[in-house]
């Protein structure tokens, strides 16, 4: 017969046996469910990347006469996009103009303006609901670019998409990038705007970075702190004592919760009929 004491050993060894499998058990299903969440982000990114690829190839020719003639796509006052503006209001009415970064090659989207806060955080251009949601203006932007400071957001996906190549400005083997094209053109119906970036610079969500700018006065201290912060000098060429229209592009920089932004400051330089 086994004594108490060995009862006990035995007992104590039951228990921990059935802790280790209670401890498997749970570690299995918190492997299983991030499985799961990191295949649905991806299945969701997969399907983002191709609604925009199909967008682009549906709705937006690059017109390369100068490209056949041996001459550079640029050379013009600015690239040539042919869009379907009509066609892509007709697909979401929230539509107000595209955007193209040619240093960042992958940046060529349609914009939304959001008529609520958040509402394209994790909405697609067709509002399919999708974790890589679409490239936004703030509801507080004027929506035909021309407010003093507008925004426009877009999510830091690992894949590069959306905003995800903003990040390649500050890596050092790329400080170049912004050399021989600093440019961003938004393409509205009517009109084609260049703006160059002037700025750049890690912050936190909530920070002056996204400060609305009502009037001169608040413009002349956004531009102080902007360049306060600055991880590049500002252009000289800019004249900010005029007011240009200010585009600011945002994005979610570091781990995610942790509330640091990346932001792109560009100025309006030119303005063109279309």
């Amino acid at each position: 017969m086994q004594n108490s004491s060995e009862k006990r050993n035995n007992s104590k060894v039951t228990s921990f046996a059935v802790i280790r499998t209670i401890l498997i058990i749970i570690l299995v299903g918190v492997i299983g469910y991030e499985a799961v969440m990191i295949y649905r982000d991806q299945t969701e990114y997969s399907v983002a990347v191709n609604e925009y690829e199909e967008i682009r190839d549906t709705y937006v020719d690059i017109k390369d006469d100068n490209t056949q003639k041996g001459a550079s796509l640029w050379e013009d006052a600015y690239p040539k996009l042919d869009i379907k503006f009509q066609a892509l209001k007709d697909v979401n009415p929230d539509f107000v103009g595209w955007i193209y970064f040619p240093a960042l090659s992958k940046i060529s989207y349609p914009v939304v303006k959001e008529q609520e806060i958040d509402q394209y955080l994790y909405k697609t251009f067709d509002g399919t609901s999708n974790r890589s949601g679409c490239i936004f203006m703030d509801v507080l932007s004027d929506e035909n670019f021309c407010g003093l400071s507008d925004m426009v957001f877009g999510h830091n996906m690992k894949n590069g998409s959306m905003f995800g190549s903003l990040k390649t400005l500050y890596k050092s083997e790329n400080k170049d990038v912004l050399k021989n094209s600093p440019y961003v053109y938004i393409y509205t119906e009517d009109k084609v705007y260049k703006y160059k970036v002037f700025a750049y610079y890690t912050t936190t969500r909530g920070s002056e970075s996204y400060t609305e700018v009502t009037d001169e006065n608040v413009y002349d201290e956004y531009i102080n702190y902007i360049k306060s912060n600055s991880l590049i000098d500002v252009p000289a060429d800019i004249k900010f004592d005029e007011h240009p229209s200010l585009l600011t592009l945002s994005t979610c920089s570091g781990k995610a919760g942790s509330g640091r932004r990346f932001v792109v400051h560009t100025a309006k330089v030119e303005t063109f009929d279309r």
